[in-house]
């Protein structure tokens, strides 16, 4: 009987925030569903040489993770080995694949979170994604790795058919599924006491109206869309942008200067879970418009909290995702979003959109996910 269960996470310095995430909300999940749960990642230890050396930095740190990680794994293996110790694992992130050649491929599984950086890498169009001469050679490799992988989950059907696509091992016996990313608990609405006390440090959201984006600054993003549809909106409506994650780059201040709009944005770097959910629960809509994603878990998060969602015209996002529940718009016509939410500025349209989020939230139900994880664990290849 599997007993326990060891996730391979990421590596500190890359502060893969949304890997984190997932990596403690499947500790949880396993705990939950009785099994012993560990975590181990590889340790920052020659990166830390590099004393802020950008040109060293990246090359150190490769030895801590392709190096010195990969010994550590297979000391774990032979100490469990040696204990009679049956432990199954699971790679948490597939850029870790490559992991996967110091472990059991019949006890381990790996979740795909989306293949835009290695379909970048092998010259695909469409990421928007740009991978450098060492970016492309990892690539290959994380591919190479994972088109090894016995047991396998992709966060939505359009990462599994576009993995399918690009696999190099087609043929061999493979326990590929689906597995759609859930939901943490603790995204509800907050009460209005609770959003005071949470968002009452931000004095430039009192009393305004609010559109969300929560996310990176990435091109994929399409961050710059918001700017522009906010420089729209100038005259016609008196709130404020919110952009929650990483701070804008300077592409993007640039053109906030240049769209005079700098009075209308405001940047919440790095949000807690706490500062989310408020804003979620505030928020006139929450609009994410971008051009390529794995899944979109700002989608239902914001759905599940009470925000009307309003997101691109394109899968996944677009029913896989979002169900009949978002508003959907071509990602590259900023008019085409900003008529989408002049539909939700009607108060009754607002209210059946916000109810259709709710329920559509609903399938992407943590315990449903964790078991489905477990039974890819179970499950022979």
């Amino acid at each position: 009987m599997i007993k326990d269960i060891i996730l391979v996470g990421n590596y500190a310095p890359d502060k893969q925030y949304s890997m984190k995430i997932f990596e403690v909300l499947m500790a949880k999940g396993y705990r939950k569903a009785k099994f012993n749960v560990s975590t181990i990642r590889p340790d920052e230890i020659f990166r830390k040489l590099a004393f802020n050396k950008n040109s060293l930095i990246k090359w150190l740190a490769y030895i801590d993770k392709f190096v010195l990680f990969p010994i550590k794994l297979l000391l774990l293996r032979f100490k469990n080995f040696i204990l009679f110790k049956s432990v199954n694992y699971h790679i948490c992130d597939h850029s870790n694949a490559f992991y996967l050649y110091f472990l059991p491929k019949n006890k381990t599984i790996i979740t795909c979170h989306d293949v835009l950086a290695i379909r970048a890498g092998l010259g695909f169009s469409g990421t928007y994604c740009h991978a450098t001469k060492s970016g492309q050679v990892l690539q290959k490799i994380i591919l190479k790795a994972l088109s090894g992988a016995k047991k396998l989950a992709t966060v939505s059907d359009f990462t599994l058919n576009q993995l399918i696509e690009i696999d190099n091992k087609p043929g061999t016996t493979k326990n590929w599924i689906t597995i759609h990313n859930a939901i943490s608990e603790k995204f509800t609405p907050s009460s209005e006491d609770e959003v005071h006390k949470v968002l009452d440090k931000f004095q430039q959201l009192k009393n305004k109206d609010i559109i969300l984006h929560v996310g990176s600054d990435l091109e994929r993003k399409n961050r710059k869309l918001l700017i522009h549809m906010i420089a729209e909106l100038k005259n016609d409506w008196d709130g404020i942008l919110v952009l929650a994650g990483e701070p804008l780059n300077s592409e993007l201040v640039d053109l906030i200067k240049q769209l005079e709009v700098s009075d209308r944005i405001v940047q919440i770097h790095n949000p807690t879970n706490n500062e989310i959910i408020a804003l979620y629960s505030i928020c006139q809509a929450m609009i994410f418009p971008s051009y390529s994603e794995g899944f979109g878990w700002p989608i239902i998060e914001a759905q599940a909290c009470g925000a009307p969602v309003i997101t691109s015209n394109k899968a996944p996002m677009m029913n896989e995702v979002g169900g009949n529940a978002a508003l959907y718009a071509d990602p590259d016509n900023p008019d085409s979003f900003l008529d989408q939410f002049q539909k939700i500025r009607n108060k009754t349209f607002r209210n059946e959109i916000v109810l259709k989020g709710y329920e559509n939230a609903k399938r992407f139900d943590f315990n449903n996910t964790v078991n489905q994880y477990v039974q890819l664990i179970k499950n022979e290849a």
